[in-house]
């Protein structure tokens, strides 16, 4: 299948444009693959953006800025950046030229150290360590905080990704997933090897850990969707104290929705279910009201998305026995997508209090094709609106109560904004 429509992760942006380089050049008249590639970007884009006005950005002038620039590129790669910046010039989500390889090959077939980052006050940040990792048996602890890898700096990794987001118009949410993930590549690698990492520890202190990667385990991965990869499939359901259900998962594709539904019927006499949407980047949007219509006793609204010429409404319909007791959802900078149109349409309706940052503002419905070139092109073809009609593309989802995360309760061991959800539901 060659195009596929997909509330797509946008996470996929973090890895696939810093690893544009790589793509090889096709065997056929590249010059005249070029004009094909320029040609079906800029006429794509004029035909089918959501938006006739393009958000006030004269697309014909575009054309005239970027066509010579694409056409005099010495290489392949400078021709898809220049392609990258021309979309780039919409100033908005789901816009991007990538390669074809998937994000997540490099690193299910290699090793892991089994750390997770998050950026904190712009510093990178060991969030989560897998229990039994090598990080763990090293010695590394969430809270300390990323100096350098293998002798180099964070700042030093992060000088490429920097000229590469500097060319794009991400907002700051979006760029802090791009920083946390770039850099986790560098934590991954061959099985065996070792990495040393430097961080400073609780006191302050700078310490040098050396930790052997070890071989990921085999992870259950999702059916390609079109052009959308294979995604692993990550999920957590367990009970908290006072009998609160926990809920956690890495992204909306389709073998989660079983879980979920059964977790759910599983927390039937809970006194409150928390989804854990932080770092959650989305995925399918049809999923969003399906999982919400297990929370729901009314048929509702969960928003809609318009394109130029058309108009999809998600209505979410009850399902047999729904939940009935509180729900709260937890968000960051990195939840986003079909996350967002689940925290949304959940937070307008009135069913469940939102918790945490504000979410990443990156929620268009799009459409992967491929281009002569043999990258993929991906393009927005609606937008979302939430059932109160605000337009969550750029702004995020705003939390009913903000708590954001800080390398001190991560050293103490305390998770902020859980605590706070606890707190909700049993007041």
């Amino acid at each position: 299948m060659k195009r596929k429509l997909i509330l797509l992760a946008f996470l996929l942006a973090a890895v696939w444009p810093l690893r544009a380089q790589t793509t090889e050049p096709p065997k056929t008249d590249e010059a005249e693959l070029r004009r094909q590639a320029f040609e079906k970007v800029w006429t794509t884009v004029n035909e089918k953006h959501y938006d006739p006005t393009f958000g006030g950005v004269d697309w014909k002038k575009v054309r005239e800025i970027y066509e010579p620039q694409a056409m005099a590129a010495k290489t392949l790669a400078d021709f898809h950046a220049v392609l990258r910046r021309m979309v780039g010039e919409l100033k908005l989500s789901h816009f991007g030229i990538y390669p074809r390889e998937a994000p997540a090959a490099k690193r299910e077939a290699g090793g892991t150290t089994g750390i997770e980052l998050k950026m904190i006050d712009g510093r990178p940040v060991i969030y989560r360590i897998e229990k039994d990792s090598p990080a763990e048996k090293a010695g590394l602890k969430p809270g300390f905080e990323l100096r350098a890898i293998d002798g180099k700096t964070t700042a030093a990794l992060l000088d490429p990704l920097e000229k590469i987001i500097a060319e794009r118009t991400s907002n700051e949410n979006v760029k802090k997933v791009y920083r946390e993930r770039f850099l986790g590549v560098f934590l991954d690698g061959k099985p065996e090897t070792v990495v040393r990492i430097e961080v400073l520890d609780a006191g302050g202190k700078p310490q040098t850990f050396a930790v052997a990667r070890a071989a990921a385990a085999p992870a259950e991965m999702s059916e390609a969707f079109g052009n959308f990869p294979p995604q692993p499939v990550v999920f957590e359901a367990r009970r908290l104290e006072n009998n609160i259900g926990y809920i956690r998962f890495n992204m909306w594709v389709i073998p989660q929705m079983a879980k979920i539904r059964k977790a759910i019927r599983e927390f039937a006499d809970a006194r409150g279910i928390v989804f854990d949407l932080r770092g959650n980047p989305g995925g399918i949007g049809g999923m969003a009201p399906g999982v919400a219509g297990l929370l729901m006793s009314e048929q509702v609204s969960f928003g809609s998305m318009k394109g130029r010429d058309s108009e999809q409404k998600f209505i979410v319909y009850p399902q047999s026995n729904p939940f009935a007791g509180r729900v709260v959802i937890l968000t960051d900078y990195a939840t986003g997508s079909t996350s967002e149109i689940f925290a949304a349409g959940m937070q307008d309706t009135g069913r469940a209090i939102v918790i945490g940052e504000r979410t990443a503002g990156a929620v268009l419905p799009s459409v992967f094709d491929t281009l002569p070139t043999g990258v993929i092109f991906q393009y927005a073809i609606s937008d979302y609106r939430s059932p109160k009609n605000v337009l969550v593309e750029g702004r995020g989802v705003a939390p009913d109560t903000e708590v954001k995360e800080t390398r001190a309760a991560l050293l103490a061991g305390r998770d902020l904004p859980l605590e706070a959800a606890v707190r909700q539901i049993l007041n």
